[in-house]
């Protein structure tokens, strides 16, 4: 007998620590691994409100100025609303890809009802969504129970890049410190004049004596210890329109802060796509200037993908060519939403191998030499000669096709693209000299002329004459007129 399956918690809550220090230090990539301190107010009565491990151990509250004495190599930084707006909007778009039922508790906390959710769904969820932040330079902790206020205790409680379920909440609770309850200050100095310095401390006292104590403040305080506060979520919409736009402040003139920029909203744009259950199948980007010009760029993707790798390869490609006149001030990302591609190749199908790379390397080739150039040529449904279009390559090689029961007989015709100009010069109507840059002297003997026409109904009707040729010092080729230009179009073997 198999053992009974473990119920997954009812809600998750994902937190991201010392969140305004987080969204500034994503925003700067100077900051990486240097010692930094988010502080408050100004002057000397600026305080330290987060610092990053790396400014050894500095505490909430301490002067700004003691800060930098201990650590001298401490940066301070300011809050970047901006910043904040932006990851929190990366920690929604996360949320979502575990569950349609998600809350926006907090500046770095999002609550999420999970009922209905697979267990086993979840966990693979969750280490997908701390992998996607971990890449966008995010530390994701989250936390699992049946409650919404147990769940925002064990995202606070465990420690870098993990998850944390609650199967058992007095045993969970009795040893945190008494702030997680958030008690008042005056409650938090009496409990401590009290010696109660955990929430099981706290709990161990009846509800009734608290009460007769501390009033309503101290029965909530009471409650949020013991776990017991359960609460709706008020829920956030998902995102209708996958778009970013950001300001430089000052405007850039490389591409390394363009492309920065680029792939932190890229990543954004992905994650809520995957959280709406659809892909990008185009890009458009939009470069604002310093003069009030406007350079705008459309990206049909060659296959529909949520991946921001592809994305950022192909707006490399093109904007590695692209020279402005001016500064760039802002720009303006816009994907445009598809559902996943869905399809089933056959048995004996052989296929790419990577597709990815195969699609991509087709972009950076139309980014250099234009996307009216890339392509699978296919003959068009025509009698003109030589008359052919680039289409998109097939995925799978298509099987070998039967020989005709008839097959061609004859020279074939080697066409030369571009084909050769060239002047004929005629005797007794028929060529009897040439001469051109890459091909030149006299006509042994000639054979023709053959005429074709076609679509003289509409402005682009066509005609050409065809002859074949032999030249004095050896080859066979055939030439063609049109109008009353002639060309070499191809040798004959």
């Amino acid at each position: 007998m198999s053992a009974p399956a473990v119920e997954m918690p009812r809600f998750a809550a994902l937190r991201l620590p010392d969140f305004r220090l987080q969204a500034v230090r994503r925003s700067d990539p100077s900051l990486a691994g240097k010692p930094v301190a988010l502080i408050l107010g100004a002057g000397r009565t600026s305080m330290v409100a987060e610092a990053s491990p790396e400014a050894g151990g500095l505490e909430p509250g301490c002067p700004a100025i003691l800060a930098v004495a201990r650590c001298p190599a401490l940066i301070l930084r300011e809050r970047d609303v901006e910043a904040e707006v932006e990851a929190q909007r990366l920690l929604i778009a996360a949320a979502f890809t575990l569950s349609p039922r998600v809350e926006a508790t907090e500046g770095g906390l999002c609550t999420i009802d999970l009922q209905g959710a697979a267990s086993l769904a979840t966990a693979a969820g969750l280490r997908a969504a701390g992998l996607a932040l971990a890449r966008s330079g995010l530390d994701l902790r989250a936390g699992l129970a049946p409650t919404p206020l147990l769940a925002s205790y064990a995202a606070l409680r465990t420690g870098p890049s993990a998850v944390l379920i609650v199967d058992d909440a007095p045993s969970f609770l009795a040893p945190l410190p008494l702030a997680f309850a958030a008690p008042s200050p005056a409650c938090a100095a009496l409990l401590a004049r009290w010696g109660i310095a955990t929430l099981g401390g706290l709990t161990a006292l009846p509800k009734a004596g608290i009460a007769g104590r501390l009033g309503s403040v101290g029965v909530a305080l009471w409650e949020r210890a013991a776990g017991e506060t359960t609460r709706p979520l008020r829920l956030v919409e998902p995102a209708r329109t996958f778009a970013a736009e950001w300001r430089y402040e000052p405007p850039v003139e490389t591409l390394d802060p363009l492309f920065f920029k680029l792939r932190r909203y890229a990543e954004r744009l992905a994650l809520e796509l995957q959280g709406a259950g659809m892909v990008a199948d185009a890009l458009a980007l939009t470069l604002l200037l310093e003069n009030g010009a406007e350079h705008r760029r459309e990206f049909r993707l060659p296959e529909p993908c949520g991946d921001p790798d592809p994305w950022m390869r192909i707006l490399h490609a093109h904007l590695e060519t692209v020279r402005t006149p001016a500064r760039i001030a802002s720009a303006r990302l816009v994907a445009s939403p598809a559902r996943p591609p869905q399809k089933q190749d056959g048995l004996f199908d052989t296929g790419l191998t990577d597709p990815h790379a195969f699609w991509e390397n087709l972009a950076r080739l139309a980014a250099v030499v234009g996307e009216d150039r890339v392509g699978t040529p296919a003959r068009l449904d025509t009698h003109r000669p030589d008359s052919f279009e680039l289409r998109r390559p097939a995925e799978t090689v298509p099987p070998v096709t039967e020989q005709a029961v008839h097959p061609e007989c004859g020279p074939a015709l080697r066409r030369f693209r571009p084909p050769w100009p060239v002047r004929v010069a005629f005797a007794d109507e028929r060529p009897s000299r040439l001469e051109g840059e890459c091909l030149r002297g006299a006509v042994r003997t000639a054979r023709g002329p053959w005429h074709l026409s076609g679509e003289w109904w509409r402005p682009e009707a066509w005609a050409v004459e065809f002859w074949h040729i032999e030249m004095e010092g050896g080859g066979l080729y055939q030439i063609g007129r049109t109008q009353d230009t002639w060309r070499v179009e191809g040798m004959l073997d």
